[in-house]
């Protein structure tokens, strides 16, 4: 019999935040698909590390945060479902210009995705197929949202260093290699990205059950992988 895989996390905060949540101290690849929902990055922009998590279900359609914004709200734009998650990877290859970033202090050049301009241009001229129901008036799926919430464990991480210049380089470094941590929750249903540079979106492949995926001015050298988002049942790509 093969033996299982010990996880090791590259970011320490990462994996005691996990041991917590599992009550465990050694972490294996059987005990990451136990994790359904993780939400991480720096969420207040505020130069400090957000991580939430946990081992429920979320539930279908998935709502978002209880004070979210316009980002989910079907009456404004709303989170792409359907087809229109199809519509939209191909609007964004025929459309790169308008996603490039570049970065003030280095001048490298990435990519973020938005929705706000595909929103403007095709919500009222493309029409999701009837029958498709979103669930946001259902008062019962509310409910649901609201009992999940109570179900997550959250944790705030912030390097302790003094010098200015160090803390920024410690994040900067922090934000290309958190994404070797992200890709070990083989489990994920829903995972919210916040803030921080990745390579390519390739990394998602590693969680074969995600069916929601939230970009928050999250930069991406490449977007590779992009068309592997047809998938999902959900998908917000919005800039704070």
């Amino acid at each position: 019999m093969k033996e299982e895989k010990k996880i090791e996390f590259t970011q320490k905060w990462i994996g005691d935040a996990v041991k917590k949540l599992l009550q465990k101290e050694d972490i294996y690849e059987s005990d990451m698909e136990r994790i359904k929902y993780l939400r991480i990055g720096d969420c207040d922009f505020g130069y400090e590390y957000s991580l939430e998590m946990s081992t429920a279900a979320p539930p279908e359609p998935y709502f978002g945060d209880t004070y979210c914004g316009d980002e989910w709200d079907p009456g404004v734009y709303g989170p792409l479902t359907g087809s229109f998650i199809q519509l939209y990877i191909d609007y964004v290859k025929k459309n790169l210009n308008l996603f490039h970033s570049i970065d003030s202090e280095t001048g490298e050049r990435s990519l973020q995705l938005s929705d706000y301009e595909f929103w403007h241009q095709y919500k009222e001229e493309y029409k999701e197929p009837e029958g498709e129901e979103d669930g946001w008036e259902d008062g019962e799926k509310q409910q649901q949202q609201k009992a999940f919430e109570k179900t997550i464990l959250c944790e705030r991480y912030r390097e302790k260093i003094s010098d200015e210049d160090a803390y920024d380089e410690w994040y900067r470094r922090t934000g290309w290699t958190i994404q070797q941590d992200i890709r070990l929750f083989s489990g994920l249903e829903v995972l919210r990205l916040y803030g921080g540079k990745y390579q390519d979106m390739t990394f998602l492949r590693a969680m074969p059950l995600l069916r929601v995926l939230e970009v928050v001015e999250t930069d991406f050298v490449s977007l590779e992988g992009i068309d592997d988002l047809a998938r999902l049942k959900q998908l917000c790509c919005w800039l704070d």
